[in-house]
């Protein structure tokens, strides 16, 4: 009738079908039968109404307070793509952003339109306009609200099958069928999507299988097998791409980001071990030299799940690759820094012992040590000793005690030994009866002596030093350093 008679015929129409759609005394059913009544009217007044009508009057309502509102928007979205065919085409960019909303909505029936709408448009216009949907489903992996990122997986399954021409695996997906099936579909989405936009999809999908919420996990898995037929193989070649997503989100500064991003290094790792980890440890290092605190902190948690997941085999297999990075990350400037790198260095003492100790710990003070007047070097393995003492000052101080008390005591020793003291409160009493006398005897030998600016400084240090360590004993220790001081 709106076609042959013309709109004008029907004033109200328009106004009564949108209506009907906002109104919320009326039922879900209703409002769908009103959605498909305008897109009908719509249709037979001409494509440039269209747009018109969306643009001004339908799409603004996607934020309305009012949820049937919202889901009348939504059942629009459902009909109109398939209904236009190509004619829908322009209205795409400015409908995905109503799509993804109504996809986080508080109200489950919003949510529940909001898929259905996200389906049809991926049935319709997936395939020619790939690069128009798929950057907002990518987005949608990585978004705050877990709803988003579990529909988000669903339609990327729903876009991956549709152009690899298979279906989504429910279950295991591990019959001969399924592996047929998921190769197939892998050689149609890399002729689809390019090689780079591959490996970037792919990826984004295979960090999903290590999110934080469970239900995201299980739809992940469900999407890769699909589309995945050997997963050890397929990770080797999407690798590159896959380190640099998990690097940039260790250091993003969110928490469950990072979290996420920490576990799925660790199930990489736990897959492809020996292959793997000469790839990922430079990667991870490099990181620690280019980034911000917060990347710096990241590539820490990913150090810690890729020694907590690698075997002792492969430990010590890459154990100078791996002590090289642990030992930049104690030496940063950053506390914050520091103190996930000493959860590092405890893992890998956990698993290797001593050894990890004999790794570390020369070097550092060879570092401290030197004479070349690098402060900025002895800063740094001072950092890394007290980062190691922190959590290992029993192993560690009866090895490293000797040599900053070797006389005379030097400036450098004092300090070191002075910052040592702060963080071993609760067992430098035990080597008081070295520390102590060593301190006293060098103290006194400057009584009575015209000192030259150096044996000035050297001076004040060693006094610095002794305050430090009489301050920074704990309860436990009171007696013993009494006793030393006494004697």
């Amino acid at each position: 009738l709106t076609r042959g008679l013309g709109e004008a015929t029907f004033p109200d129409l328009r106004p009564w079908l949108i209506e009907t759609l906002m109104s919320e005394d009326g039922s879900s059913v209703e409002r769908s039968g009103a959605a498909q009544g305008l897109t009908e009217v719509l249709m037979a007044s001409g494509a440039g109404l269209v747009e018109n009508v969306m643009h001004e009057e339908i799409l603004p309502l996607r934020s309305h307070p009012k949820a049937s509102t919202r889901e009348g928007v939504l059942w629009v979205l459902t009909f109109l793509p398939s209904s236009l065919g190509q004619a829908f085409t322009p209205l795409i960019d400015s409908s995905l952003p109503a799509l993804l909303g109504g996809l986080s909505d508080e109200s489950e029936q919003v949510r529940d339109v909001a898929m259905r709408a996200g389906r049809v448009m991926i049935r319709s216009h997936g395939k020619a306009h790939v690069d128009k949907i798929l950057p907002s489903l990518e987005e949608g992996l990585i978004d705050e609200d877990y709803r988003i990122r579990v529909a988000s997986l669903t339609l990327l399954g729903d876009l991956l099958s549709l152009i690899g021409g298979t279906k989504v695996v429910k279950g295991d997906g591990d019959t001969q069928e399924d592996v047929r099936q998921a190769e197939r579909a892998q050689a149609q989405i890399a002729l689809a999507l390019g090689s780079d936009t591959r490996k970037r999809v792919l990826s984004s999908l295979y960090m999903a299988r290590s999110d934080t919420a469970a239900v995201v996990r299980q739809s992940a898995v469900q999407v890769w097998k699909t589309v995945v037929s050997v997963t050890p193989r397929t990770l080797r070649e999407i690798l590159d791409v896959l380190v640099g997503q998990i690097v940039t989100a260790l250091a993003s500064g969110h928490p469950e980001q990072t979290q996420v991003a920490g576990r799925c290094l660790g199930d990489i790792v736990h897959k492809l071990g020996d292959a793997v980890l000469p790839e990922i440890i430079p990667v991870l290092r490099d990181a620690l030299y280019r980034g911000d605190e917060h990347t710096r902190r990241g590539v820490c948690v990913g150090l810690i799940e890729v020694i907590g997941c690698a075997s002792k085999e492969q430990i010590i297999k890459f154990l100078d690759i791996l002590v090289k990075a642990v030992q930049d990350a104690l030496c940063d400037e950053d506390e914050g820094v520091r103190q996930m790198a000493a959860s590092c260095f405890q893992s890998l003492y956990t698993v290797v012992g001593n050894r990890a100790l004999d790794e570390v710990v020369p070097v550092l003070l060879v570092a401290m040590e030197s004479s070349e007047g690098d402060q900025v070097a002895r800063h740094r393995a001072l950092n890394g000793l007290t980062g190691i003492l922190s959590i290992r000052s029993k192993e560690l101080l009866p090895y490293l005690v000797p040599r900053l008390l070797s006389k005379p005591m030097t400036k450098n020793h004092a300090d070191a030994l002075g910052s040592i003291a702060s963080v071993t409160g609760g067992t430098i009493h035990l080597h008081f009866h070295s520390i102590i006398s060593t301190l006293m005897s060098e103290l006194s030998s400057f009584s009575g002596q015209d000192l030259d600016e150096e044996e000035e400084k050297r001076e004040e240090a060693i006094r610095e030093c002794a305050r430090v360590v009489c301050g920074s004993v704990e309860e436990i220790g009171v007696n013993f350093l009494i006793s030393e001081v006494a004697s």
